[in-house]
Formats: structure tokens, C-alpha cells, sequence
């Protein structure tokens, strides 16, 4: 077998698998036209026109091309505009990159729906070509190109609403003419800008189409690998949340409620953390004060110096029980005044006087002065505090 024919047959199977999984689902299936028009190449509507057809016949009806091509044969992309014309399926064009030359003319079909990415590029321009021969058959095939010429231009006039004369001094003056999707869209040859997906970069300077194919192409090759990335992931979600057999919205949607939750959970748990938070600084604050009080009591009974202090208090912050016990063993030194006082007898009369008796008698003073310690009793259970020294 020739190498040319071995290879043409591992192109149409290459090709005929990429059509069946492009067209998998039932009703509707989607088509990703990329590169370049013509037979062996990279979109042959030869091998395309027939798989469309079969899918046609089991009873898909809706189709979808996803475009990024900078044209390719006039006669290959006639035929597939042709036998798209005559049929009865509904047909929606989705520029991602670029549409040029062929490409561009064969979505001017107004049955169509041609859509476009925001950074899309349209481009057309007049029919060219290579030829052999004598000055006859060069003149023939130079004939045949204005023939082909001439169909093109009826199809975009039909498109744009023009006449054929107007079409061609826009479109086929010899010149190459890029337009934007905006540009496209006020021309009549694009009908919606798709605004959802922005991350396709613009290619602000056009040199050729080629060059303009790949810098999109790349970029689209990307895009297709990350989808392909987070499709795995999403999966691996689903199995995860035991949704194998959910669809992608319910996916995300559990996704998005789980994380809802646990927002809101951590939420109440930093409110527990900052109630938990308060209440250890005020058992602290508890604690301190419990420890103060001890060791001020151990001192004001005389069981302890006040140059003992420090050392008592780490021992109660460690150990309060224990230290506790401890200054309640150590002996209390009694207070000179407050044994006098109890061997004194009051005065008759005054045994029953409070504050406020001794201060109409006008012997407060010299309580004051000769009963310390009473005056003491009677001016804290007067004021509810001890009076300063």
C-alpha cells in the first residue's frame, strides 16, 4: 500500500472518531471546526458531510460548530454550505477565534445563527488561488475563480441584505478586511456576542491569517486542557459526595451549600471561642482576686510579713488549697490594743451606743482616742469601711 493512501486512510479514521464523540448526545450534538478547509486537511467536509448526514437520519436535528479557521478550499466549503442549505437541521456557528476566508462566507447562510466570542475576528477578502498550463488554461482557471468569486459574494449579499455590486466593493476589493465581532455584528453577519467567557485574549494586530489562527488556537488549546482539569476534579467531587449520577449544577450546587455550612458553623464556633474566652479571663480575674484576698488576710493577721507576699502568692497560684492550710497553721500575732480594749469595761450606758450616739454626746473623740478598736466597729458598721489611719 502507498504511504499517500495509508495515510489517508488513518486521517478519515482519526477524523470519523473525532465526529462520533463530538456527537454523542441524542438529539443535538456539537462540532469543533478548527484549522484549515480542504481534503486531507484539517476540516475535510468530505468525511464531515457524511457523518452529519448519518446523525441527521437517527434523528439529531440541532448542530452546533464551534469555529476557529482561517478558510481553506472554496469547493470543500461550497459543498458543506450547500448540503447545510437543503437540509432541515438547525444550525448554530460559534466563533471562538477566528472565521477568515471560506470559513467566514460559509456561516453567511441566514437560516444560520452565527454567534461570537467578545475577541473574535471575522475576515474576508477576495477568492485566490494557483494555477499551471498555457495562456488558455490559465485563463480558464482564472474564469473559474471569478465564477466562485461571484457565488460567494451572492451568498454574503443574501446575508447582509446588499446588492452583489455593494458586497464586493466592501468585502472583495483586493484588500483583506478584518472585522471585529462588534464590527461583524452591526454588518449583519453576526447575530450575539457571547460576553460569559472572557478569558480568551484579543489579538490587537492581525498579519495574516495563519498567523491570527494560532495565536487563538493556542490559547483555546489551554482552555481546553484546564476544562479538562477541573472535569476531573468535579468528578472526583461527585464521587465524593456520592453524586456520580448528578449533573454539574447539582454538583456545585451541593458543593456551595456544604460550604454555606460550614461558614456558617465556623462562625458559631468562633463565638463559642470568644464567650469561652471571656469567661477564662473573669475565673482568672477570680482566681487573682481569691489569691490577693489570702495573703492580705495572712497579713493582717500577722501570720505572714508583707516581704513574704511574693512568695506566698506563686505558692497559691500553684497550690491554693495546700497554701491555705498552711497559713492557717502559722500563728496569728493578737492585737496589743484589741486585748486592752476587750479588759476595758465601757462606761454604764454606753453599751449599746452606736456611732452616731457617741457623736451627739460629743464623746466620739475620746472614743477615738482611748477605744481604737471599738471606734473601728462602730464607724465600719456605720459607713460599711474601716476609716483611714
Amino acid at each position: 500500500m502507498k504511504k499517500g493512501i495509508k495515510k489517508a486512510i488513518i486521517f478519515a479514521a482519526e477524523f470519523e472518531k473525532k465526529i462520533e464523540k463530538a456527537m454523542a448526545k441524542k438529539d443535538s450534538c456539537e462540532i469543533y471546526l478548527y484549522g484549515i478547509i480542504g481534503r486531507m486537511m484539517d476540516i475535510d467536509t468530505n468525511v464531515l458531510i457524511a457523518e452529519i448526514e448519518q446523525k441527521r437520519k437517527e434523528g439529531v436535528k440541532k448542530f452546533t460548530f464551534y469555529v476557529n479557521s482561517d478558510g481553506g478550499e472554496v469547493a470543500q466549503g461550497s459543498a458543506l454550505y450547500n448540503y447545510l442549505d437543503r437540509t432541515d437541521i438547525e444550525v448554530t456557528w460559534v466563533v471562538d477565534g477566528i472565521a477568515a476566508s471560506m470559513m467566514a462566507v460559509l456561516m453567511t447562510n441566514k437560516k444560520h445563527k452565527v454567534c461570537a466570542a467578545k475577541h473574535a475576528k471575522f475576515m474576508y477578502h477576495r477568492v485566490s488561488g494557483y494555477t499551471y498550463g498555457n495562456s488558455d488554461e490559465i485563463r480558464a482557471s482564472a474564469a473559474m475563480m471569478d465564477n466562485f468569486e461571484g457565488t460567494l459574494i451572492e451568498m454574503m449579499s443574501e446575508r447582509i441584505g446588499k446588492s452583489v455590486e455593494e458586497t464586493r466593493n466592501a468585502y472583495f476589493d483586493g484588500i483583506d478586511h478584518w472585522l471585529s465581532a462588534e464590527e461583524a455584528k452591526q454588518a449583519g453577519l453576526c447575530d450575539e456576542i457571547i460576553t460569559r467567557n472572557n478569558q480568551i485574549k484579543e489579538l490587537k494586530k492581525i498579519t495574516d491569517a495563519r498567523s491570527a489562527f494560532n495565536y487563538y488556537n493556542n490559547q483555546i488549546i489551554n482552555l481546553n486542557k484546564n476544562n479538562k482539569i477541573m472535569d476531573e476534579v468535579l468528578k472526583k467531587v461527585a464521587g465524593v459526595l456520592n453524586m456520580a449520577n448528578s449533573t454539574e449544577q447539582e454538583v456545585l450546587a451541593r458543593v456551595k451549600a456544604l460550604s454555606e455550612k460550614e461558614q456558617t458553623l465556623q462562625n458559631s464556633l468562633q463565638a463559642e471561642q470568644k464567650k469561652n474566652e471571656e469567661l477564662s479571663a473573669k475565673i482568672e480575674a477570680m482566681e487573682k482576686s481569691k489569691v490577693k484576698n489570702l495573703i492580705d488576710a495572712a497579713i493582717a493577721d500577722k501570720r505572714i510579713g508583707e516581704d513574704d507576699r511574693a512568695t506566698y502568692t506563686k505558692l497559691a497560684e500553684q497550690d491554693y488549697e495546700n497554701t491555705e492550710k498552711v497559713l492557717n497553721k502559722l500563728a496569728a500575732v493578737p492585737r496589743v490594743k484589741a486585748g486592752l480594749a476587750q479588759e476595758e469595761k465601757l462606761p454604764k450606758g454606753e453599751e449599746k451606743w452606736g456611732f452616731d450616739e457617741y457623736h451627739r454626746s460629743g464623746k466620739l473623740e475620746n472614743l477615738k482616742k482611748n477605744n481604737p478598736e471599738r471606734y473601728e466597729e462602730l464607724f465600719k458598721a456605720k459607713f460599711g469601711f474601716e476609716p483611714k489611719n
